[in-house]
C-alpha cells in the first residue's frame, strides 16, 4: 500500500511538471506575443522609464519595473467575485459548472459560478479561469494564475526572456532575466513586487514547500531562492523523494533544451 502511495504522489507531481511545460508553450506563439504588443504603451513605458528619478541603473531593469506598474495599476484587475452581469451588483461565489465549448478552447477547465444577492432567483454570472494568454489580454482579470500568466507573456513579448513561477503552496509569478544583474529577478505583478524573493516567507508568512520555474528551455525547482531557511523547508517537502523529484526535474529540464 505504501509503494501505491508514493507512486501515486510521484505521478501527481509529474503531472504538475508538465502541466507547467504545457503552460509556458503557449508564450512561443509569435501571434500571442504580437497580440500583447499590440496592447502595451510600449513607446510610454519607455519614456516613463527615462524620466524617472529613481530609475534602476540599467534601463531594461526599470523598464520591467514600469511594465509591472502598468500591468497593476492600469491593465489588469484583480477578481474576487464578479459584479452581477445584469445589475452590476455584489455576488457571492456559488460553485462550478461546466465550460463551453469557446471557453475550453481558451484553456478555462473550470468555471465558477458568481450569484447575484439582488437579483431576483438569484442571477448567475459565469467566471471562467482561462489560461490562454491571448484570451486573458482581452478579459484583463483575474487572481493571480491570470495575472502571472498574462504578464509573463507580456515580457516575452517585451523581448526579454522570462519565466513562470509555480509555488505549490498556491501561488504564481514571474521572474524575468537582468543581463545587468546577471540573474533572475522575481517580479510578482499582484503585488507589484520587483526583486523581493523573500517576501512570500517573511512578509506573507508562508510555509513554502515546492516552487518550479518554467521556461521555454528549462524547468528548475527554485525553493532554495524564495528561503532564508532552506532546512526548514525541507521538513514540508514530503509528498515525493528528493532524489526522484531531482532526477525527474532534471529530466524533464535536458527535454526542453532539446
Amino acid at each position: 500500500q505504501k509503494a501505491a502511495i508514493r507512486e501515486k504522489a510521484e505521478q501527481e507531481m509529474t503531472a504538475s511538471i508538465s502541466s507547467g511545460i504545457r503552460q509556458v508553450a503557449q508564450y512561443r506563439s509569435e501571434v500571442a506575443q504580437q497580440r500583447a504588443r499590440t496592447v502595451i504603451p510600449v513607446a510610454a513605458l519607455k519614456r516613463r522609464a527615462k524620466e524617472n528619478p529613481q530609475a534602476r541603473a540599467a534601463e531594461a531593469d526599470e523598464l520591467v519595473v514600469q511594465l509591472l506598474r502598468w500591468f497593476k495599476c492600469e491593465f489588469f484587475t484583480w477578481v474576487d467575485t464578479l459584479p452581477c452581469q445584469r445589475c452590476n451588483g455584489p455576488t457571492t461565489n456559488t460553485g462550478m459548472t461546466p465550460p463551453t465549448p469557446e471557453e475550453i478552447n481558451n484553456g478555462a477547465a473550470r468555471v465558477e459560478v458568481h450569484t447575484c444577492q439582488a437579483c431576483p432567483g438569484g442571477r448567475d454570472t459565469r467566471f471562467p479561469r482561462y489560461t490562454n494568454p491571448s484570451r486573458l489580454l482581452e478579459t484583463r482579470r483575474g487572481r493571480c494564475g491570470e495575472w502571472a500568466n498574462c504578464f509573463t507573456l507580456c515580457c516575452i513579448a517585451m523581448g526579454y526572456e522570462a519565466r513562470w513561477i509555480h509555488d505549490h503552496t498556491d501561488h504564481v509569478w514571474t521572474e524575468v532575466w537582468s543581463t545587468a544583474q546577471g540573474k533572475w529577478v522575481m517580479c510578482d505583478p499582484c503585488e507589484e513586487a520587483y526583486d523581493q524573493p523573500l517576501m512570500y516567507e517573511g512578509g506573507w508568512g508562508k510555509q513554502l514547500n515546492y516552487i518550479f520555474g518554467f521556461s521555454q528551455y528549462e524547468v528548475r525547482d527554485l525553493a532554495r531562492k524564495y528561503t532564508s531557511n532552506y532546512s526548514d523547508v525541507l521538513t514540508r517537502r514530503t509528498k515525493v523523494g528528493e532524489d526522484f523529484l531531482a532526477a525527474m526535474v532534471d529530466g524533464f529540464h535536458q527535454a526542453q533544451l532539446r
